[in-house]
């Protein structure tokens, strides 16, 4: 596969403008899609963030494999990266995404004592690829719907700060990938999750990568969400079209179509009609 590179203009206008404020900035709520934590985080803010505080926000997590999810806490834990597991769609995530902001800041806090200085509200700047639930993880916060959500990669396109609960400044960024992907998988994957847009990659390859996964690690999912037998079907081009008749999309002469397949099978899969299930273990 040739290396994929997608860096709209208003991505690289964000990484400027970031860079710009950091200097105002306590904090960093890096949010990254609990199914594929570090296929989702993005190695470019390594660069630009330097020593600034990041907490991580593994969210959609009421859409990962909570096995999964486990073996990613101990693995954060293990490597001192600071974390908060948040559903921020359904969830109330305020005390602990506030908790924890205090636990990392409290140098910051110690700081502003020992000068006497009353107590601030903590600037806090929201990053992430597009389509992991920034503006959920912000409206949940704020307590109300401040900006726009969707699940589609790209609805935030501008920068502003919102008032959240507690002593929170929330400083919002549309979402930011870097050029080019290191590995087929790793594209594949923000495929699947719906980060990069549908017209990036071919959507047979993506749904091919994704069918296989399941195959492999959660045959149950596949069979039990369309009603297939996997022992009776040899190949993933067999599966892929049983899911075609299994729901409904044929063309005339009763042959597959395929495009409607893909696009059934990724919505499902994004909106977890399949279960809650995990595309990346730590390593």
């Amino acid at each position: 596969m040739k290396q994929i590179q997608w860096f709209p203009g208003h991505m690289a206008k964000a990484r400027r403008l970031i860079e710009e404020k950091l200097k105002i900035i306590d904090v960093v709520y890096e949010v990254v899609d609990a199914r594929i934590p570090e296929s989702s985080r993005n190695p470019m803010m390594d660069e630009i963030l330097k020593n600034k505080d990041i907490i991580l926000i593994l969210n959609k997590s009421d859409l990962a494999d909570p096995n999964i999810t486990k073996k990613w806490i101990d693995y954060y834990t293990k490597k001192n990266i600071p974390f908060v597991v948040s559903n921020a769609l359904n969830e109330n995530i305020l005390d602990k995404v506030y908790h924890k902001t205090i636990e990392v800041l409290k140098h910051l806090h110690d700081k502003d004592q020992s000068k006497g200085k009353s107590k601030r509200n903590f600037k806090a700047m929201v990053i992430g690829v597009p389509n992991v639930g920034k503006s959920q993880f912000i409206n949940n916060l704020a307590g109300k719907n401040k900006v726009r959500t969707g699940n589609i990669p790209g609805i935030t396109k501008t920068q502003s700060f919102i008032k959240a609960k507690k002593d929170l400044l929330l400083f919002d960024n549309p979402g930011v990938l870097w050029p080019k992907f290191a590995t087929k998988e790793q594209a594949f994957r923000l495929a699947l999750m719906g980060t990069i847009k549908d017209d990036i990659l071919p959507l047979d390859e993506v749904t091919i990568f994704g069918v296989e996964y399941l195959k492999d690690n959660y045959p149950k999912a596949l069979e039990e969400k369309y009603n297939l037998d996997l022992s009776s079907l040899e190949t993933t081009i067999d599966i892929i079209d049983e899911i075609g008749r299994r729901r409904g999309a044929l063309m005339a002469g009763n042959e597959i179509d395929y495009e409607r397949v893909f696009n059934l099978f990724l919505y499902d899969l994004r909106n977890g009609a399949l279960g809650a299930l995990s595309f990346e273990k730590p390593e």
